[in-house]
């Protein structure tokens, strides 16, 4: 496990898997792993109760869309301009919900990175 310079721990913290049937996809995971889901705040989103680490379901927002795994930092904005220095495109800029910010980017081999930020 990682530290960055203030501390945080820079480690998986939430993941989603994306659907293009989500009551088709919460009955195969209730069904395959007892997971249990409630209604997130935003539409087409059910988070995952017991899933080990924050998980969820989320409606597909393109066909080519994939899991995303989200790493917790201490500063979003920070860490959209690193990754972009680095290569990184931004795929859904700093979104905020209740809990924090957070943003997708995709490394430079094509692979979705989630961040996520605490408030």
């Amino acid at each position: 496990m990682s530290r960055n310079n203030n501390g945080i721990k820079n480690e998986v913290g939430h993941f989603e898997i994306p659907a293009d049937n989500l009551d088709g996809l919460r009955s195969f995971y209730s069904s395959l792993f007892g997971w249990e889901f409630e209604k997130g705040q935003t539409q087409g989103y059910y988070m995952i109760k017991n899933a080990g680490i924050s998980g969820a379901l989320a409606q597909k927002e393109n066909p080519q869309q994939v899991s995303t795994q989200f790493v917790n930092v201490e500063s979003i904005e920070d860490y959209i301009n690193k990754a972009k220095q680095l290569g990184a495109r931004v795929v859904k800029d700093r979104q905020e919900i209740s809990e924090g910010y957070y943003a997708v980017l995709e490394d430079p081999q094509r692979n979705s990175i989630g961040i996520w930020q605490n408030k």
